[in-house]
């Protein structure tokens, strides 16, 4: 059970959400209403705390204290992660996911606006493209990465890393705040807090080789429980000289 509309600052601030559910817990339990939703409550909050990392605060004792107080149910609760690893040629990559979703889209300028590019689509070099990177979440994270690999033809428009959040993107809306990492032939994006539901990234590149080129699939992963991760499909990106 997981009440959306009991605290809403940056789409629910970790601690805040986490106090607030101890505590109508707590009311519920204390008044004997409610019937499966204490027991409830107390399974959402062991899920936030498999995907976030809680300090020693006062509010974070009293969310443990509220799922220790829980029936016998609630506390023999397991969580059990079965990991398998394989390796696929481009082609054959599909999209998947686990907790999260992802999905990359790229964009051309064309007469002051943005047109989506689709597959078979040419580009020239020269152009300048925007990578839109939808990432879908089920719950709030803690220590989230994004890996995305980029085609040999494009190159980032700005190509330092550093700081980036909380400024207004191509498509509207903001960020949330991280660190991006520009390599060779990625870019990784480090977020110490990732909201839930929908969030888009964008990264600008030129083009600047002709040919059709692949890149590896874009994923994205929970670090603090690396199970909740998802990835991209493998598309090919055609240029022209």
């Amino acid at each position: 059970w997981y009440f959306p509309n009991l605290v809403m600052p940056y789409r629910g601030l970790l601690e805040t959400v986490a106090y607030a559910h101890s505590m109508i817990c707590d009311l519920f339990t204390a008044l004997g209403v409610g019937g499966d939703i204490p027991e409830g409550i107390r399974l959402w909050l062991m899920l936030q705390k498999e995907t976030q990392k809680w300090d020693a605060t006062p509010h974070f004792v009293d969310a443990v204290m509220t799922v220790l107080s829980g029936g016998e149910k609630t506390l023999a609760t397991k969580v059990v992660v079965m990991e398998s690893e394989f390796t696929l040629p481009f082609e054959e990559i599909s999209p998947a996911g686990n907790g999260f979703s992802v999905e990359r889209k790229f964009y051309k300028s064309v007469d002051g606006g943005l047109k989506e590019l689709r597959e078979g689509d040419e580009v020239r070099v020269g152009d300048k493209i925007v990578a839109r990177y939808e990432v879908w979440s089920q719950e709030n994270r803690s220590f989230v990465r994004i890996c995305a690999p980029r085609e040999a033809s494009l190159r980032p428009v700005n190509q330092l890393s550093g700081h980036i959040g909380w400024w207004l993107r191509p498509f509207g809306g903001f960020s949330p705040q991280g660190y991006r990492d520009v390599r060779m032939d990625r870019t990784y994006y480090y977020f110490n807090a990732w909201p839930e539901e929908k969030t888009v990234l964008t990264e600008e590149f030129f083009v600047t080789q002709a040919g059709g080129f692949a890149a590896p699939a874009l994923t994205v992963e929970s670090l603090y429980a690396p199970h909740y991760r998802a990835n991209t499909g493998c598309g090919v990106l055609e240029s022209l000289k």
